[in-house]
């Protein structure tokens, strides 16, 4: 059963624009008229295509001609209007004349009531009609349409997960300024102040300076760096400089915030710190490595602790919370830290992927920030330990706005 459009209901009273527009051209000395004086007339393009192919009319030079055919359908009507009165009547028309008028769309198949009612409505249930109706078989293995509700970041889920841990490890978070101290960020940490990561290479320098709170710590820090102070050792024996040391930096590693926490809180009897935050350092960017990634950064003070605490947390840390059953130590150098490892985790596509470093905090460190018990500590790179975690073959993948791997991403993570 077929019925009119709204365009097919307006043709079928004021007939078809091919037809109007033979009717305007007929009576004319000539039976011609001008194209400029025809465009104007509302469907002027229908009703000359229409016209044309039905060979009603023909152009001569600026002229639109009516035909013989043309003059003859002036007085019969086509079989496009009887298939329009037709559909208008019962419905139905000739299988051609119905696929032109489709193809026109002056018809349309009409809209059949279904014998079985597939979905309750309220209307339904304040009339009554429900009680009546025949309601479809509900099928519970046909396939149902995907459905992608709002859900985190996998990667912001993770790090979540990984403070939680940290948590429940008795650990406490600590947090420090992104824009920092190179005081903090190097000097505390024995790093010099010729030191080749403090070149614009490995560090982004912030324009201006900041001020050093206590000039006391200043002052051992100083002493350190020029002449090793209390520790025993001999220092770097060159000038500290005390304007290099407030100039700013954005923060290259967690550590700065393990160095301002272990000077507020020095006095404890002992601590476990976290912090999981952004650093950032200038490098080339690919699969393993961005200017700007997460750090996981971790401290225990307290009496007795030796390089065998070190391993043994790290072990655990990476076996339990991450899920890396493959971990390396590798022997490694930090101006902050003797002795010092690399750690390693293996991964399954990109093999072993260096992911952080660790070490006991030395004299030179621990001294200038009134600290007298030994402390371990270990800076990991976060954003890498996710890739495993997660699946994730390139890093960058991990700060993707791909909305198809946002949604096929698992939802749960323990």
């Amino acid at each position: 059963m077929y019925e009119l459009t709204p365009e097919g209901r307006e043709y079928l009273e004021n007939g078809l624009p091919e037809k109007r527009l033979i009717r305007k051209i007929h009576g004319i000395l000539g039976n011609k008229k001008k194209v400029r004086d025809l465009v104007s007339m509302p469907g002027f393009s229908i009703a000359f295509s229409w016209a044309r192919k039905n060979g009603w009319v023909e152009v001569e030079g600026e002229y639109v001609k009516l035909t013989e055919a043309g003059k003859r359908a002036l007085g019969e009507k086509t079989e496009i209007e009887k298939a329009l009165e037709s559909v208008a009547a019962s419905g139905e028309a000739p299988k051609e004349a119905l696929r032109v008028l489709v193809s026109r769309g002056l018809v349309k198949r009409k809209a059949e009531v279904p014998d079985e009612i597939a979905q309750l409505t309220p209307e339904m249930l304040l009339t009554g009609a429900w009680k009546k109706a025949k309601f479809k078989k509900y099928d519970v293995k046909a396939p149902a349409p995907a459905v992608y509700p709002g859900k985190r970041h996998p990667y912001s889920r993770f790090i979540d997960m990984i403070k939680r841990k940290f948590v429940a490890m008795g650990f406490e978070e600590a947090k420090s300024p992104i824009v920092e101290l190179e005081l903090w960020n190097f000097d505390v940490l024995f790093q010099a102040q010729n030191h080749p990561a403090r070149e614009v290479h490995d560090t982004f320098f912030v324009e201006g300076s900041g001020t050093i709170p206590d000039r006391s710590l200043s002052e051992r820090v100083k002493n350190v760096h020029e002449t090793g102070w209390i520790t025993g050792s001999s220092g770097w024996g060159c000038r500290w400089d005390y304007r290099r040391a407030a100039s700013l930096v954005l923060r290259s590693q967690t550590t700065a915030a393990s160095a301002r926490y272990l000077y507020e809180n020095r006095e404890r009897p002992e601590l476990k710190m976290f912090c999981i935050d952004r650093v950032f350092r200038p490098d080339v960017v690919d699969r393993t490595h961005l200017i700007e990634f997460h750090q996981a950064e971790g401290i225990v003070m307290a009496d007795g602790l030796n390089f065998r605490h070190l391993l043994g947390v790290l072990k655990d840390f990476s076996e339990r919370v991450v899920n890396c059953e493959k971990v390396r130590f590798v022997p490694s150098y930090y101006p902050f830290t003797e002795p010092s490892v690399d750690l390693y985790v293996r991964h399954p596509e990109l093999g072993w992927i260096e992911v952080g470093g660790a070490g006991l905090f030395r004299p030179e460190v621990l001294a200038p920030l009134k600290v007298k018990k030994p402390v371990i500590a270990w800076g990991l790179g976060l954003t890498r330990l996710a890739m495993i975690y997660l699946g994730v073959n390139d890093v960058r993948d991990l700060f993707s706005r791909d909305i198809d791997w946002l949604r096929r991403k698992e939802v749960c993570l323990l």
